[in-house]
């Protein structure tokens, strides 16, 4: 049974003929005589007399065009109620995200888009001690970070839901003396030549780093992820990075990088996902989009780079 043959029913029983009925929605009198043929056939019941001068209701079609008319009627107050959400959800809705996740939003922000038009995106690409500041300064509703102990002390007043964790890897070329190993120490990666992403949680675990076993040789930072992955690739360097954010680049992917764990020094635990302020109620946007993102990371459909 569909929705479109009880619309028929409905449309015959008012007009009163199947040619007047065609003539109203705008569809061949055969498809519609087709259509509460095979109705009839799944109910096992005549809803129609059918004689020159018009189409007569059966004892059981006017039973059938009652439940029609509850049906259709139930349906259409589904579809104002959902056009009422989508109305009400508006305005403007002000995101934000480290540079190397910025394609972490793309997906879920256009499915949100599609399903509320009424919202106006606007996306910021920054560090995370920038969006921090976007937040408490109500510049930004929704960031995208990566978090780490050092952020402790500066988020007590921000809410962090966490979408995946890692651990703090070194990735080097599998030319590399070190890939002979699967795991590495801190007084070895002294003596290594070493790029280094330019963003807030990698120049943390750097500094924390370098406190505890000496300075490492720095050949360059940098924001373009390309750029360190192409130096990794040909043997130029190695570099850290969580282990989850070669889940979507393409740093693994052509069998030229291996992933070594640190020994004698403490995991680094980090945690990549969303920011928001506790002092300001989400809006009805914000917690809708929010829904999205989380959604996005548990079915997977994410941007790939």
């Amino acid at each position: 049974m569909q929705i479109e043959q009880l619309e028929y029913v409905i449309e015959v029983a008012k007009a009163g003929t199947i040619s007047k009925a065609s003539e109203n929605l705008h569809v061949t009198q055969s498809a519609i005589s087709q259509s509460l043929s095979l109705l009839e056939k799944e109910l096992g019941v005549t809803l129609f007399h059918r004689s020159r001068t018009g189409t007569i209701p059966t004892v059981e079609g006017q039973k059938v065009i009652q439940k029609a008319y509850e049906i259709i009627k139930v349906i259409q107050e589904l579809k104002d109620e959902m056009q009422t959400e989508i109305m009400a959800v508006k305005g403007e809705l002000k995101l934000a995200s480290i540079p190397t996740f910025m394609t972490f939003f793309l997906n879920p922000m256009a499915a949100f888009k599609a399903d509320f038009p009424n919202v106006n995106i606007e996306i910021k690409e920054q560090e995370t001690q920038e969006i921090i500041e976007a937040i408490n300064q109500s510049t930004v509703d929704i960031g995208m970070i990566a978090y780490h102990v050092g952020l402790k002390n500066i988020t007590d007043d921000l809410e962090f839901k966490p979408l995946i964790k890692g651990e703090m890897k070194v990735y080097v070329n599998k030319n590399s003396p070190l890939a002979i190993h699967d795991s590495v120490k801190p007084q070895t990666l002294i003596n290594q030549t070493i790029v280094m992403y330019n963003g807030d949680y990698i120049k943390w675990f750097v500094n924390d780093f370098l406190n505890q076993f000496g300075p490492l040789n720095i050949l360059f930072s940098s924001n373009n992820t390309d750029v360190i992955r192409k130096a990794i690739i040909n043997n130029l360097a190695i570099t850290f990075s969580p282990d989850w954010s070669t889940k979507n680049n393409e740093l693994q992917a052509n069998n030229k990088v291996k992933k070594l764990h640190i020994v004698n020094y403490d995991p680094v635990q980090m945690a990549f996902g969303l920011v928001h302020s506790k002092k300001r109620p989400l809006s009805a946007s914000s917690k809708k989009f929010i829904k999205y993102v989380e959604n996005a990371f548990q079915t997977k459909d994410l941007f790939t780079i």
